[in-house]
């Protein structure tokens, strides 16, 4: 078999292709394992590593490739010979001592072999095929990326025909890359925002045919009958109608099947929300029925279908699971370990005398790193939550989906919520803890170190935000059931949905939007006639503070500093038995949605408005309070909150400052002594009320494809309650208003 005569070598680098080669097999080892934390790790850290590890992969392997096309002249000598060894350029000599001893213009011919196996690496692990969305919308360059990186192997593997003793194996190993590079643009192209509408939507509908309706309709008119076209209301028809949809509705209550099979139904039907895509009714009944009408159902079981919904969603938008889970997909992974094995047997009983033991051992790691590779992916997907849902719609599989019930439960997003308070972050310290007595001192250090501006904010995100755990939902709960934040939201966003649910029909849209729009309003009115009780004026201070006519980031920018300022501890005598309660998931969503309105304003993009800049405005006011105070406040959080209070509101800061800047520090404090006034239970009722609205409000408004976007950085509590709420059918995205299918007939009357 003939080849053709390369260009003139350019420098020596062997052992620089030996060591790109093994880091590119080290990086994929590396991502494979790495790759599923990110939807379980939400700190910076983690996100970085994979995210340099996902870079880095493709460079390593791009660069190696290039310093294999940079030396491929001296490759065997330059293809001067048949030789297995290496050859002097231009020289005479033969494969024997050369061989082991090398040379300083030639380069082994096995490097040849090792050319597809950067294919097989830019193939990418099954874990990780996108880093982001965006990605996905690139799968037209990874494409022609495909393209160029084939041409430019083969290029490196036609100058080796001559002279390369393992060329079987090398075509096999081709197979193999071509495979996976292919397996991982094609799923891009289906993670793609444009092909996944087109999945969803499925074939288009035109509906009954009107021409030919109206044609009959004609057509039996001009033949003198009396035609009618008409939705006829058929009792009996309707009542059919409505038995099969309760018999569905019972049969999903009451039926047999593990929560990874319920999942998967339900992300087949709610994977519309991720590409703002509305809802049918039957959809909402059917969801409602599982979450609201099974009297077993709690917390625990409710948000861990919920997050096995969104891992579908992750893994069909990050991975290869649009190709592995397919019939296709198997066969080409069976292709893919067949060439691999096949290429190793090939090797093993290949004549090696005339290769270097440092060549033979990385040949060696590629072979096996890459079978280990196949056996980690074959391990992950058996594992799977998609193969659980396989063992059980199996009639000779199911036994096993019993089993793999047994096994203890993994995490399938980080469990934690990024905290950010604003008190804190004036002063310089995250909380008392820290505090040293000094004001700001990550100032100080941002000076040291000559950072600011996107630096600066970088190294606030180190300091300043704390991942805080939600804690084990299977542990006991408060009497009242409601004692974890996710099963205070759990319960909180049932019973709304409950109380839906029993407004008649006409106006269930209306009630549901209404209900998607309370960002605290609903919690002042319930506790409306106890608050009056401590004065009409503080009534209205506080309804207010949620009135319709502020912004929503005003809102929340007033309620975090008073939820903050209410925790100043000097009352008198012992706590209520709630206080702690509800102090601690006032605290929690207080902070969260702040951290979301300063370092996540996408989700908020919909409901806010000049957020960021009124939260700088007001924190330059907070620090130059601080700082005129900084004998007494000495770094101390309860320190400021105290001397916060004890400031003189008798007069509006509006009527005082004016409206130039936009802070909002001293209304929080009018609010927060409205509040403090307040029996003490109360008033954490009141403040825990209105972040629930308020967090179910940003939930709702925020759109599904940001939602999606938050997946791959460990998930975000914003949206576990909004998918929570779309299975409870508290969503506009729902068709309400089609209760079932009415066709038009053509009736004649005779």
């Amino acid at each position: 078999m003939g080849g053709f005569n390369p260009p003139v070598p350019q420098q020596d680098s062997n052992w620089e292709i030996r060591v790109a080669v093994l880091l590119s097999l080290l990086l994929q080892v590396v991502l494979i394992f790495l790759g599923p934390t990110r939807k379980r790790c939400s700190g910076p850290l983690p996100r970085f590593a994979v995210w340099s590890c996902y870079l880095l992969a493709d460079w390593v392997a791009d660069l190696t490739l290039g310093l294999l096309l940079n030396n491929m002249g001296s490759i065997g000598g330059g293809g001067g010979s048949s030789s297995v060894g290496l050859i002097k350029r231009g020289g005479s000599g033969t494969a024997g001592n050369d061989a082991s001893t090398g040379s300083s213009s030639s380069s082994p011919i096995i490097f040849a072999f090792w050319t597809p196996f950067l294919l097989l690496h830019l193939g990418g692990p099954d874990t990780i095929t996108a880093y982001s969305v965006e990605d996905n919308e690139l799968w037209f360059r990874h494409l022609v990326g495909l393209l160029f990186e084939l041409v430019s192997a083969a290029v490196v593997f036609f100058c080796s025909l001559r002279g390369n003793p393992v060329i079987h194996a090398t075509v096999l190993v081709f197979v193999a890359g071509i495979i996976k590079y292919g397996e991982r643009t094609y799923s891009l192209y289906r993670g793609s925002l444009e092909r996944f509408r087109t999945d969803i939507l499925g074939p288009a509908d035109p509906g009954p045919n009107y021409a030919r309706l109206m044609t009959e309709s004609e057509s039996k008119e001009k033949a003198g009958l009396n035609v009618e076209i008409a939705i006829p209301d058929d009792g009996e028809a309707s009542k059919a109608q409505k038995e099969m949809e309760d018999h569905e509705v019972a049969r999903l209550v009451s039926e047999d099947k593990n929560l990874e099979l319920r999942a998967y139904e339900f992300s087949s039907m709610f994977r519309r929300l991720f590409v703002d895509l509305d809802l049918g009714y039957m959809v909402r009944r059917l969801s409602r029925a599982f979450l609201l009408e099974r009297e077993d159902m709690t917390p625990h079981e409710a948000f861990e279908v919920i997050e096995m919904e969104l891992n579908f969603i992750y893994d069909m938008v990050y991975t290869k699971a649009p190709v592995a889970h397919t019939r296709v997909g198997w066969v080409l992974r069976s292709i893919c370990s067949g060439c691999l094995v096949a290429a190793l047997v090939i090797f093993f009983r290949h004549h090696k005398s005339g290769f270097k033991g440092v060549d033979v051992g990385i040949t060696y790691a590629l072979l096996l790193g890459g079978l280990a590779l196949d056996v980690a992916a074959l391990a992950m997907i058996v594992f799977s939550d998609r193969a659980a849902v396989f063992l059980q719609q199996s009639r000779r599989f199911r036994w096993l989906a019993a089993a793999k019930r047994r096994r203890r439960r993994r995490r399938r997003w980080s469990g934690t919520t990024s905290q950010l308070n604003l008190i804190g972050y004036c002063l310089g310290t995250p909380d008392d803890h820290y505090s040293t007595g000094g004001r700001c001192w990550w100032h100080r250090v941002a000076k040291m170190l000559r950072v600011d501006g996107v630096e600066a904010g970088i190294l606030e995100n180190f300091i300043f935000i704390r991942q805080v755990p939600l804690g084990d939902l299977t542990a006991p709960l408060h009497p009242d059931r409601r004692g974890h934040p996710l099963s205070f939201v759990f319960y909180g966003v049932q019973d709304v949905a409950r109380a839906v649910g029993q407004v008649a029909y006409d106006n269930k849209k209306k009630e549901i939007m209404e209900v998607c729009n309370l960002r605290g309003q609903g919690a002042i009115k319930r506790f409306e006639n106890a608050i009056k009780w401590d004065g009409e004026d503080n009534l209205q201070i506080i309804k207010d503070s949620v009135d319709e006519s502020r912004e929503f980031d005003e809102s929340l920018l007033l309620w975090h500093i008073a939820t903050d300022l209410c925790r100043h501890e000097d009352r008198e005598g012992p706590p209520a038995e709630e206080t702690p309660r509800f102090r601690a998931i006032g605290k929690t969503l207080s902070e969260y949605m702040l951290y979301l309105l300063i370092k996540q304003p996408e989700m908020l993009s919909a409901t806010a408005g000049i957020g960021l800049l009124r939260y700088r405005d007001t924190c330059a006011e907070a620090r130059r309070f601080f700082a005129s105070m900084d004998q007494w406040v000495g770094g101390y959080h309860a320190d400021a909150r105290e001397l916060l209070l004890r400031v003189n509101t008798s007069q509006r800061p509006a009527a005082v400052k004016g409206d130039r800047s936009k802070s909002v520090l001293f209304d929080a404090v009018i609010l927060a002594k409205a509040l403090r006034a307040l029996d003490e239970d109360l008033m954490w009722a009141v403040v825990e009320g209105v972040w629930f609205e308020m967090l179910t409000f940003a939930a709702a408004k925020c759109r599904g494809t940001t939602h999606v976007r938050q997946l791959n950085r460990g998930g975000e509590l914003l949206t576990l309650v909004w998918f929570l709420m779309e299975n409870m059918g508290l969503s506009e995205m729902y068709q309400v208003g089609q209760e079932k299918e009415r066709v038009a007939k053509l009736i004649v009357r005779y």
